[in-house]
């Protein structure tokens, strides 16, 4: 979701000036950003430091391998091996709730409804399961093609990479579809669920939900290598939670999750529901965890709209998130990205900190303590910080922004969303790449791409390759994977 937000000239020169910290006694200075060509079109999308060069891939409207286009709204994503020595399958989300649903004789659909046009202009609105997950295909670091690998789900936001290698989609939204019984027919499923998606040469895509990890708007999800834990964020306004999901298989392979487990919701130790929105940076708790025995209970609320559309919409709080504040955990503002680096679980609150622009938790399950470890002063310094990634060889931390870049008084654009880069130790945050999508003149041999300005745009899906020389990241508008190289030691 895209927030625009304006502030005074004054303030983003005065910003500028100064680096963007963690903590205010550490400083150095941030590169300078200028435009940099795109080696696949020549364009300057992005504005990167001295040095470092860039290719984008996989637009939206391009053919997939099946001759059907990428879909738009590009989100999470993640790098995994492909079946060949010298290939990577990038297994990336499409936050989408309209438009083509991603389908196909050997796609793995998991809900084919689509509402029946009598309907959609009765209400106004229509309906159908339209989001899904993609896989790029690079050999020798160039881009061979995109794969589509699950249709039928919905606002695919975030997700998370498995340890064996796959991807687990998170759908940001409730939807009791089930519940659905029109006069014209048809039959619709839940959403608000997580799924397991494979790269292309381990097989097909259940298509199965895994509802133990909860009925809820799934953000982003991490799965701790040495236990097997899973960990879950939930975006769902001032009332959201933040979950550990215990698997009853624990053999970590393709299919395991499948057979469900044990979903709790993280408690502060001693203090019934506290409230996490706005922390500062440095706030630390001892923690312990819920046990929520129906994670596929109903939300606070499920919204009608007449003509066979009973009890459908979630609105409120989760059923989940019910059942743990009953027990007194503790609740954030709303859960976003979130990334497994060193047995330690890092993840966002994209509203959370005084400010409400944005903070980093780090969850250390060897000694169950919580701590703030960055809360943005001010919508300049990180403005609704989003997905997460870790470089691999270094510990090196990537903050996506979702905030709509920074206006001035009238409205006149200033920055573009940027890429902040936070080195360990230390926690000093600066920019290190800003869109630079302004495409008003529209792209030469991409009609389906719409002519517009897209610099405000939120990043999503940051991750390294696995020798963390290449990042990878997609621009959600208008759908946009690129691959980032250069001297990352010299940030």
């Amino acid at each position: 979701m895209i927030n625009r937000r304006s502030v005074l000239r004054s303030s983003m020169l005065a910003a500028s000036a100064a680096p963007l910290v963690f903590n205010t006694h550490i400083a150095r200075a941030a590169p300078v950003l200028q435009p940099t060509v795109d080696a696949t079109t020549g364009l300057p999308l992005l504005k990167l430091p001295a040095g470092f060069s860039y290719s984008s891939m996989s637009w939206s409207g391009d053919p997939m391998s099946d001759g059907n286009a990428v879909p738009d709204r590009h989100d999470g994503m993640a790098v995994v091996p492909g079946a060949l020595p010298n290939e990577v399958v990038l297994l990336r989300n499409h936050e989408r709730y309209g438009g083509t649903p991603i389908a196909g004789d050997k796609v793995p659909v998991y809900d084919e409804f689509s509402m029946p046009l009598s309907v959609a202009r009765r209400l106004g609105s229509s309906l159908n399961m339209a989001g899904g997950v993609t896989g790029v295909v690079l050999r020798d670091d160039e881009y061979a093609e995109t794969v589509p690998l699950i249709g039928g789900t919905m606002i695919n936001c975030a997700g998370g990479v498995t340890p064996w290698g796959t991807w687990l989609t998170c759908e940001e939204t409730l939807l009791r579809g089930s519940n659905i019984d029109l006069a014209e027919g048809g039959s619709a499923k839940d959403h608000g669920y997580v799924f397991e998606v494979p790269p292309p040469h381990m097989g097909p895509a259940s298509a199965v939900p895994i509802k133990d990890m909860g009925f809820f708007r799934h953000e982003a999800a991490a799965i701790d290598p040495n236990t097997g834990y899973g960990y879950l964020t939930e975006d769902n306004g001032p009332h959201s939670g933040f979950y550990r999901f215990i698997p009853h298989n624990l053999e970590g392979k393709l299919g395991s999750l499948d057979e469900g487990g044990a979903l709790s919701m993280l408690k502060v130790k001693g203090m019934d529901n506290r409230n996490l929105t706005a922390d500062i940076e440095g706030s630390a708790y001892d923690v312990e965890w819920i046990a929520i025995e129906d994670p596929d209970a109903d939300p606070e609320i499920l919204n009608s709209y007449g003509n066979g559309l009973e009890n459908v919409g979630g609105q409120g709080k989760s059923g989940p998130f019910l059942q743990g504040e009953a027990q007194g955990a503790a609740r954030f503002s709303r859960g976003e990205g979130i990334w497994e680096y060193d047995g330690r679980i890092y993840w966002i609150d994209t509203a959370g900190g005084p400010a409400g622009a944005g903070s980093v938790w780090l969850y250390d399950p060897t000694v169950e303590r919580l701590v703030c470890i960055f809360a943005s002063a001010s919508e300049v310094e990180a403005d609704a910080i989003d997905n997460i990634a870790i470089r691999p060889t270094d510990g090196m931390i990537i903050l996506c922004e979702d905030g709509g870049g920074v206006q001035g008084p009238d409205g006149e654009f200033l920055i573009g969303a940027r890429l902040l880069v936070s080195k360990q130790p230390g926690h000093d945050v600066i920019a290190f790449a800003e869109n630079n999508t302004d495409l008003r003149n529209g792209v030469p041999g991409r009609s389906a791409i719409p002519a517009n300005d897209y610099r405000t745009g939120e990043w999503a899906g940051a991750t390294f390759s696995a020798d963390g020389e290449t990042l990878y990241a997609n621009l959600q508008n208008p759908g946009i994977t690129v691959a980032i190289r250069g001297p990352w030691a010299s940030l």
